[in-house]
Parts: C-alpha cells; sequence; structure tokens
C-alpha cells in the first residue's frame, strides 16, 4: 500500500492530511503554527507527518508522495517557498528540505489558495471547464482555473486584494479582510476588544451598526465579482475561506446585489454560477492530494 503525505501551511494553524492512493482522506491533524523562526516551522510540519504515519502504522518507504500548500509567492519548479507576510518562510527550499526525510517520495508545492482550489474544482468533477476559487479570511486572494489549467501569469496572478474599491484608494483587502472588518467594527462599536466573531453574532442578531459595516463588505465583492463575470464568463466562482465558509448568509446578500446588476443585461442570471465551499476547511488538503 501507498499513502500520500499533504499539508495546508498558514500563519496560525498546520494542518495536515495523510490519504491512501485513491485519494480517500485516512487521518487529518491540526497544530498551532510554531513560527519562531523557519526551521522551528519545518519541524513542526515533520513532527507532524511522523505523528500521522506513527498512528496509521504507515512507514516512510511507503510515502508515495508529499505535497504542500504554503501561502504567498511560490516558485513551484523550483520548490521555493518565495515570500509570505504571515510565516518565516522566504526563499526557503521546502522541497530540497522535505526530499531529506522522504527521499522515495515525489515531491509537491504550490501556492495554498491552488491547493484549496483544485480541491473545489475536482469535488465539482470539472475537467475543461473555467472556475474562479476567492477566499476570504487573514488575507484575501483568487485562483482561476482553465481548461484544467492554473492561470499562474508572471507568478502574481489572482492578487485581488490589491484591487482599489475606495475613492481614497483603499484596496480590496483593507476593505473586506477579517482584520479590515475587525477593526472598524471596534471603532464603529467603541469596543476596541471585540472579536470579529462577536460581530457576526452581533450582525445576525440585527445590529444595525454591524449591519451598516457589512453592506460594505457585500458591496466591495459585489464590484470585484461582477468584474470576473464579465471579464471571464466562467462556469462558477467559488467563495471559500474562513470567513465565507463561516458565513454563508453573507454569500446570499452578495449575490443577491449581483443579481439586480445584471438584470436586463446578457448576463442575467449569471449569479447562480456564485456558490459556497463544498471541502470548506478541508480543500487545501483535498487539493494537495489530488495534484
Amino acid at each position: 500500500m501507498r499513502y500520500i503525505l499533504v499539508a495546508d501551511v498558514g500563519g496560525t494553524k498546520l494542518a495536515t492530511a495523510l490519504f491512501n492512493q485513491q485519494q480517500q482522506l485516512l487521518i487529518k491533524k491540526e497544530v498551532p503554527s510554531d513560527v519562531t523562526n523557519r526551521e522551528t516551522l519545518f519541524h513542526c510540519l515533520i513532527n507532524s507527518f511522523e505523528k500521522l504515519c506513527i498512528e496509521q502504522e504507515v512507514s516512510i518507504n511507503e510515502i508515495s508522495k508529499v505535497c504542500i500548500g504554503v501561502p504567498g509567492i511560490v516558485d513551484v519548479q523550483k520548490g521555493l517557498a518565495v515570500y509570505q507576510n504571515n510565516i518565516p518562510w522566504s526563499n526557503f527550499p521546502i522541497s530540497e528540505r522535505l526530499i531529506e526525510f522522504f527521499p522515495y517520495a515525489q515531491i509537491l508545492m504550490d501556492n495554498d489558495v491552488n491547493m484549496a482550489t483544485w480541491g473545489e474544482y475536482n469535488a465539482r468533477g470539472f475537467r475543461k471547464e473555467v472556475m474562479v476559487y476567492v477566499t476570504l479570511s487573514t488575507g484575501l486572494s483568487c485562483c482561476t482555473v482553465v481548461n484544467g489549467e492554473f492561470i499562474r501569469g508572471t507568478g502574481l496572478a489572482g492578487e485581488i486584494g490589491f484591487n482599489i474599491v475606495g475613492n481614497d484608494g483603499e484596496t480590496l483587502e483593507e476593505s473586506v479582510s477579517g482584520p479590515a472588518i475587525e477593526k472598524l467594527g471596534r471603532a464603529l462599536l467603541g469596543n476596541s476588544e471585540i472579536r470579529l466573531k462577536d460581530m457576526m453574532e452581533l450582525y445576525y442578531k440585527g445590529d444595525l451598526i454591524m449591519n451598516k459595516l457589512l453592506q460594505q463588505l457585500i458591496y466591495c465583492m459585489e464590484k470585484q465579482l461582477h468584474q470576473m463575470i464579465l471579464m471571464l464568463d466562467p462556469h462558477c466562482i467559488v467563495l471559500g475561506g474562513g470567513f465565507f465558509n463561516h458565513h454563508p448568509k453573507i454569500i446570499e446578500q452578495i449575490k443577491e446585489v449581483i443579481q439586480q446588476r445584471l438584470l436586463n443585461t446578457p448576463f442575467e442570471g449569471k449569479e447562480q454560477i456564485i456558490g459556497s465551499s463544498i471541502r470548506k476547511g478541508e480543500a487545501g488538503l483535498y487539493g494537495a492530494a489530488m495534484k
């Protein structure tokens, strides 16, 4: 029997999993990411992999593939984690280091959003379709797949967080990311300690301040998705990441606004291509296993 080890490396948590060759999930773990330095994070990853293997009584020689999703800019061909703003792996040779521990395995790595996108693409049985995956959590990014291939550009395709949406030059990420909403919410509510989770509870209870704040998010995301529909006319747009995975109501409200914008145009009804994630928080793990 041969097995696949995968990881979704983040600045807050590290998710790892063991799959069999039929790409069936056998076991997964989540541990806090030790981002003290590049070596502590790497050994955090190795330790998690080793625990998975021990618990399933799998030897290193039985691992046929190791696939890692890493945030930020990556060099897939060289196996380098080039740049990140939340983990200490600047120009870190992740593939080269993994070979030391898994000499008989194929080593693959890619951007974490690409991995999640691939998980969602395959969950829908897509092969030739055009799909856009948008993730919103601590940051904001997207990935586009066309005919089963990632659109990479020269390396920065999908960094929609830099899109200008405000009259004073505010970017999309500065307007709708988790930290941005939390910062604005604290100011409007007059509570410097309140967390985004608690703000959302107020929103669902009908709090007028939070309703106004979330309307900003809905407006900004509607503009971004409207542009994607006009430019790509994709088969599917998936809204994932921590925020959208936990708040499907916001997705429905975004769709309602887009529906009105598209009325009496050739794109009328296209808001129906927008949907929530199937794999949720496991999208990156499944995507890595299917690479």
